[in-house]
């Protein structure tokens, strides 16, 4: 999420955050765990546990690195459009939008919204082709049909971002870079980013 995403000075890229994350060649990822919006379909099928071993000997319930294209997906669309693209109710929800199980009171008291209807991807209409396209492909809902890190990092929206280099300096870009979510009015005209290339800006944060 944009929050874990920081840039130094010299526009070296940090990436903060790893809590929940783990070494597939080490153990079985079976957990329900992340942040909501950001929750692949196959980790929301995963069931709560109380303790962490439970569910490890479960193939059925293992999940991917494809996770991990999905949230670069949904990132993508929020650094383009100012918010994310599948939008949890906060007031249904503990604990910041974190973990828990549909209805019922997960560890902490936390709860997940259903999402059985929130597939509906919709764009603003200024949102390029290659964008569209990069981020329908990252949200394939089937886990086996979204494309690899390596395939995104050679998709045309990264590509025509790379042959511009990066600002040398952030100030002047932020000065005129203005971000108003409004989630009820969604995608509304004064529902995105704005600013001076918005969409090679958010293609180039993440191709870096």
């Amino acid at each position: 999420q944009p929050e874990n995403i920081l840039f130094t000075n010299d526009w070296r890229l940090m990436i903060a955050d790893f809590g929940v994350s783990i070494d597939l060649n080490q153990e079985r990822a079976v957990t329900r765990a992340g942040t909501l919006e950001y929750m692949a379909p196959e980790v929301e099928r995963c069931p709560l546990k109380m303790l962490p071993e439970e569910n490890k000997e479960n193939p059925d319930l293992a999940y991917t690195t494809a996770v991990d294209i999905w949230a670069t997906g949904v990132l993508a669309y929020e650094l383009l459009v100012g918010f994310p693209p599948f939008v949890v109710d906060k007031a249904t929800t503990a604990g910041g939008g974190a973990i828990g199980s549909g209805g019922n009171p997960g560890p902490g008291g936390m709860f997940l919204v259903e999402y059985a209807n929130r597939r509906t991807l919709s764009f603003p209409a200024s949102t390029s082709a290659h964008a569209r396209d990069f981020i329908r492909l990252a949200l394939a809902e089937r886990p086996e049909e979204r494309p690899t890190a390596l395939q995104l990092s050679r998709h045309p929206w990264l590509a025509a971002a790379m042959q511009q280099p990066p600002p040398r300096r952030s100030q002047g870009q932020l000065s005129t870079f203005n971000v108003v979510p409004m989630y009820p009015s969604r995608l509304g005209s004064s529902s995105m980013a704005s600013g001076p290339n918005s969409s090679t800006v958010a293609a180039a944060a993440l191709a870096i």
